[in-house]
């Protein structure tokens, strides 16, 4: 958010009583739009409290996704994402179950005014995150897709550029796991459609880890 205007803009256009913080895929706005019909943009934030890792299996799918799970002295980067609990997204994250996060776990890099005021809109609203059911690493049945890989980090960069997506990286753990590449033929079912220029972008940002 640029500016005050802008946010107010953001909040009178969603009437969703439930904020989820994406951490994955409803990171991007392509993925969340198409596969879950969530039609706002989200809002950059971290979230602490919580841990990300690929630890989460999809048996259905047969691939392992992001998860979060509680650690005290954890974190990591999200959007807001306005929405309502529906079985459409209740379908999607399946193999997750919705905790309940306060406000002060969340932090904005917002000017002072834009915090207070956001804050003020999300005390209306009940904030939850996709806590992971199980952990369970990556394995070779159960190995990570790029085309996951790539959706999580182009919704980092469509709204945070390569400072978001580094900070995706940063957080989150495992990642030396199983992984196909499937990015010309995505296996993955809610794939993003991705701008080739951000292939480049998330290769080298892989391959500086």
């Amino acid at each position: 958010m640029q500016d005050l205007a802008q946010l107010e803009r953001w909040m009178t256009a969603i009437s969703e009583p439930h904020i989820v913080l994406g951490y994955g895929s409803l990171m991007n706005g392509d993925s969340r739009s198409r596969h879950s019909g969530i039609p706002h943009d989200g809002v950059e934030v971290e979230v602490y409290g919580f841990e990300r890792g690929w630890i989460t299996r999809s048996e259905p799918e047969r691939q392992t996704y992001v998860g979060a799970y509680q650690k005290s002295n954890g974190w990591l980067n999200a959007q807001l994402v306005p929405t309502h609990l529906d079985p459409a997204l209740q379908k999607r994250e399946q193999d997750y179950r919705f905790t309940a996060v306060t406000i002060d776990q969340l932090n904005f890099e917002l000017s002072d005014d834009l915090t207070e005021r956001l804050i003020e809109w999300l005390k209306q609203r009940d904030i939850w995150i996709c806590e992971s059911l199980k952990i369970e690493p990556s394995e070779p049945d159960y190995p990570v897709h790029q085309s996951y890989i790539d959706t999580c980090l182009a919704g980092c960069l469509e709204l945070g550029g390569e400072a978001a997506a580094r900070r995706f990286i940063a957080s989150t753990n495992g990642w030396e796991h199983d992984r196909v590449n499937d990015r010309t033929a995505p296996r993955y079912p809610r794939a993003a459609r991705v701008n080739p220029e951000d292939f480049v972008v998330i290769d080298q940002l892989l391959s500086e880890r």
